[in-house]
């Protein structure tokens, strides 16, 4: 049985608390971004769990649980040695959290417990590419008048803007976010790229003095 591979939708909008939770757990999570490393292949568990280091037994119920959020799907199934085998696909190419989900004070433990997974993971592959001499700029002698156009940028802001500015600029980054998830021409899509954006504007909560 085969499902459209192809049908993989651009970003998908996360607006419910049960995907928010299947998105916090460091597991599901890892199982994610493995597979979104190509997100028009179909993955077999086994694989994934070779990649990852980990028994297959321990990933078949987050795997599950990643497939009832929507999140990953079924791609084909085959027979082998008279067991069905499910391989699977990543069902969008990025994720974004909705305003309402945002905005829902209920919501705010979920919320942290998900930022924090995401936030763990970015750090732990950033302190494993520094440490193995991957986040270095291009070394070579001939590039050493030039900057390396690949090489690694990092920004931390915390300052007071205009609300226009502000608001301008968060559109300019929504755009940008746009076009970083437009899908690549597959056979040029070699270089690959870790990227963490985060923009938010602290507000007092409601009742409470400015």
């Amino acid at each position: 049985m085969a499902d459209d591979a192809d049908a993989v939708t651009v970003v998908r909008e996360v607006d419910d608390v049960e995907t928010l939770k299947a998105l916090s757990d460091p597991l599901r999570l890892a199982i994610l971004r493995t597979m979104m490393s190509d997100v028009r292949a179909p993955h077999r568990v086994k694989d994934i769990a070779r990649l990852l280091d980990q028994p297959p037994t321990r990933l078949y119920r987050h795997i599950k649980v990643l497939e009832a959020a929507g999140l990953i799907k079924v791609a084909q199934t085959r027979m082998v040695s008279g067991i069905q085998e499910s391989q699977y696909q990543v069902a969008q190419f990025a994720l974004r959290l909705s305003r309402d989900l945002l905005a829902a004070p209920g919501n705010a433990g979920d919320l942290a417990d998900a930022f924090a997974v995401t936030l763990n993971d970015f750090r732990d592959r950033l302190v494993r590419d520094i440490i193995s001499g991957r986040f270095q700029p291009e070394s070579e002698p001939e590039a050493a008048e030039k900057p390396d156009p690949l090489g690694p940028m990092v920004v931390a802001l915390d300052r007071r803007l205009s609300p226009e500015r502000a608001s301008e600029f968060r559109s300019r980054l929504s755009a940008l976010m746009e076009e970083f998830n437009r899908p690549d021409d597959e056979e040029n899509a070699v270089v690959p790229v870790e990227f963490l954006l985060m923009f938010w504007a602290p507000k007092e909560p409601p009742g409470e003095p400015a």
